[in-house]
């Protein structure tokens, strides 16, 4: 019997042994290696600069039916958000954030694509530092999003998408492999797991997507892919049918933002208290768009921006553009969007580098996802959860990192002659 157990024994240990050895393996081989580019990505681009300044800089022609669109949006979402905030301090601040962010743009897309390439995981360690750190920030309603004046969430989708493009393009022979699909899924949960933490469902959702997207575009197992979809789908389809059930993860609140929204799609009877409270501000959406007609009430005349939205300048600024600019305004800024989209789509599949074209596909999503639900939350299609529209919404930080994110595309949309060749490498 003893000698059974000794066998038993020394078996498992060399099991465990065993697996001790592969993490090892895999640790040297995938982790390390990143760890180094890390440091080794800005100290290179430091080299080339001081070498041939030239190597790090293009300066060609950027494309300027894409800048056009930008800066169309960046415009008339300053005019939408004076209405909104009536404050003329608070405009003043977002108009130094749209030149802010106009300057990070510029710059932004005078560097080389290849020199982002090798920085990706020097920002994705920037940004999952400030990621961690905001944790144990003071909270803020309910929340910890905030850091030195700054959602680090914000920076995360954009170094996100960089760090999922370059790892795509360097493991890219291995994209087929289910072990690749499944490192990318665990990464993609890991970051939405921090940003949940920040009590954020909305940018978790996000983050969600952003992986998922770029997995797809990394053309990865598409079998497992399916099979996740509809785990995904099923889990979904439960949330809405019984929310309580998700009570262990949800809070109180976010579980009864989900039965609120179902009372109000099916046209089910609100309480009194429901109406004053957690419906208030969806409900004062839905009427102030519904009454904005086709061709609106005119500029600066909301109603429900004065005393009912208390999100205007934020989550639900999409509410007021409804009611001033009517269904003709809130369809010409969906038009400007679905422009910009398609046009990022295009600079994508005409970018001579495969990290370029993962990018521009990558951002491109993310934009179009993320001005999706926020609309879809504006009209009720989505329960409420807090996301902000691109360049109409206010918050400095987060207007700083979509224009320089446009300033990522302006950079891919440039021709580069070193990167001729790469795309098929």
């Amino acid at each position: 019997m003893a000698d059974e157990n000794i066998a038993a024994e020394q078996q498992q240990n060399a099991e465990n042994n065993s697996v001790m050895k592969l993490v090892g393996e895999k640790f040297k081989k995938y982790i390390v290696p990143e760890l180094k580019q890390t440091v080794l990505g800005p100290m290179d681009v430091l080299r080339s600069f001081a070498k041939a300044p030239r190597s790090v800089f293009n300066f060609g022609r950027p494309d300027f039916v894409y800048l056009s669109v930008v800066l169309a949006l960046l415009a008339f979402g300053l005019v939408v958000h004076y209405s909104a905030s009536g404050n003329d301090l608070m405009q003043f601040e977002q108009v130094k954030y749209a030149l802010i962010g106009i300057i990070a743009m510029l710059l932004v897309s005078c560097v080389r694509v290849s020199v982002y390439k090798k920085m990706s995981s020097f920002f994705m360690a920037v940004a999952l530092f400030l990621m961690i750190a905001v944790l144990f920030a003071p909270v803020y309603n309910g929340t910890r999003r905030w850091i030195w004046h700054m959602q680090p969430s914000e920076l995360g989708k954009v170094a996100l998408i960089m760090f999922f493009a370059y790892l795509i393009d360097k493991y890219r022979k291995k994209n087929h492999q289910t072990s690749t699909f499944f490192a990318f899924l665990a990464l993609t949960v890991f970051f939405a797991i921090l940003i949940f933490l920040e009590v954020h469902l909305s940018g978790t959702v996000l983050f969600l997507c952003i992986g998922y997207a770029m997995m797809w575009y990394g053309d990865m197992s598409k079998k497992w892919f399916l099979g996740v979809t509809a785990l995904v789908v099923f889990a979904a389809l439960l949330l809405v049918i019984k929310p309580e059930m998700f009570s262990p993860v949800l809070k109180d609140y976010q579980i009864q933002r989900i039965v609120i929204w179902k009372k109000i799609l099916f046209n089910s009877e609100l309480t009194a208290k429901e109406r004053i409270g957690d419906a208030r501000q969806v409900l004062q959406s839905i009427y102030g768009i519904g009454s904005g007609g086709a061709f609106g009430k005119g500029y600066g005349n909301s109603g429900q921006k004065i005393n009912n939205l208390s999100e205007k300048t934020n989550d639900f600024i999409f509410a007021v553009l409804g009611e001033e600019w009517g269904f003709i305004g809130g369809l010409f800024m969906l038009a400007l969007f679905g422009l910009l989209i398609v046009l990022g789509i295009r600079i994508a599949v005409q970018s001579s580098s495969y990290y370029g074209t993962l990018l521009a596909l990558g951002i491109s999503t993310q934009m179009a996802i993320q001005v999706l639900i926020n609309v879809a939350v504006a009209t009720s299609l989505l329960p409420n959860t807090g996301i902000s529209l691109p360049f109409f919404s206010e918050g400095g930080s987060s207007l700083i990192v979509t224009l320089a994110s446009m300033g990522l595309m302006l950079g891919v949309s440039k021709k580069d002659k070193n990167a001729k060749g790469e795309k098929n490498a």
